[in-house]
């Protein structure tokens, strides 16, 4: 081809665009967002830049019928805006989902309070027991490790009164298999280890996206539990009112959808999420419930993208809502 006709072709896509309401993202746009976030492409710059455009086109369509009231949530750019979760994942090694049985009968403490009794919401960041937001990393799939130390820490809290950040990176490099490090994991593996070694103080065990050898000394531990629960599959009421009585609950869900991935704020309504075991593909941290006055009931949840991301690294995702994403899927807590 000419450069003439190259040109003429370039130019027709560009109107084409254009006429589609496509907006192209410029160079120095494009060289911003890639030194924001510490970007370095040597050989798929355009692959990646061709994501980006599309993240930049979906999230303003979406953010115009946000403005118009027809949208509960918002979505925004962020560092994942110019990856593919979705092959990102298809690399890594599928892990079956462990048999849990579900533990007969929620131990129920003084006072516990049954959901029809449940008149308002909670949030267990006004008790102190949350620690700060993670940054799992855009190519460590360990967000099985930020939610198990996570819920863990808070209950330990909750029991002795005092937060003490738990090391999501001690279990990245000592949990065995099934779970794989940054090749995805689940929570109760997780908690059997914890169970029988303790876990190590964030301080003493710094985070580092990536899997390392385990040099770890059960003398060290900052703490153990005694067991875990598994809830009912699929049973939002019972995790609500775990929630409100114990306190934090570890939960699994289908989250390779744009909506989640550029999500900025608002309560989170994704219909083609599925909530099957086997949808399941990323592990967060329930902290709280509420309801909102237009939108509805919704979770309060703590992610582990860092704290760019969502509602300051929070989300919202529909609460009653035919266990929206698998939220009530596989819902686990530890006993401390």
């Amino acid at each position: 081809m000419s450069s003439l006709h190259l040109l003429l072709a370039q130019g027709l896509l560009l109107l084409l665009l254009v006429e589609l309401g496509w907006t192209l993202v410029s160079d120095e746009e494009w060289a911003q967002y890639k030194a924001k976030y510490d970007k370095h492409y040597r050989f798929k710059d355009g692959y990646h830049r061709d994501l980006y455009n599309k993240r930049v086109q979906a999230v303003a369509d979406h953010n115009e019928r946000y403005s118009q009231g027809l949208e509960g949530y918002q979505m925004g750019l962020n560092q994942y805006s110019d990856t593919d979760q979705s092959v990102l994942y298809s690399y890594r090694t599928s892990i079956t989902p462990p048999t849990e049985e579900v533990t007969k009968g929620v131990p129920e403490p003084e006072n516990y309070k049954h959901y029809d009794e449940i008149t308002e919401g909670i949030d267990w960041r006004e008790y102190g027991y949350i620690s700060a937001v993670g940054t799992q990393g855009t190519e460590c799939l360990s967000c099985w490790a930020f939610s198990s130390s996570g819920v863990i820490e808070a209950h330990l809290a909750k029991k002795n009164g005092k937060l003490v950040p738990l090391s999501p990176k001690h279990l990245v490099d000592c949990v065995p298999y099934p779970n794989q490090g940054c090749n995805m994991g689940w929570v109760s593996i997780a908690f059997n280890y914890v169970r029988h070694n303790g876990i190590a103080t964030k301080a003493s065990f710094p985070y580092q996206p990536k899997s390392d050898e385990c040099h770890w000394d059960p003398k060290n531990s900052a703490g153990t539990i005694h067991d875990h629960v598994t809830l009912t599959e699929g049973d939002e009421k019972e995790l609500a009112e775990v929630v409100y009585n114990i306190g934090p609950v570890a939960v699994s869900i289908d989250h390779l959808h744009d909506e989640f991935v550029q999500y900025f704020g608002g309560i989170l309504n994704i219909p083609s999420c599925g909530s099957a075991k086997s949808d399941l593909t990323h592990s967060v941290l329930v902290v709280g419930f509420g309801s909102h006055p237009k939108w509805g009931d919704y979770w309060l949840i703590k992610n582990s993208f860092g704290t760019a991301w969502g509602e300051s690294g929070y989300f919202k995702l529909a609460r009653n809502a035919n266990n929206m994403c698998g939220v009530a899927t596989l819902p686990q807590y530890p006993i401390v």
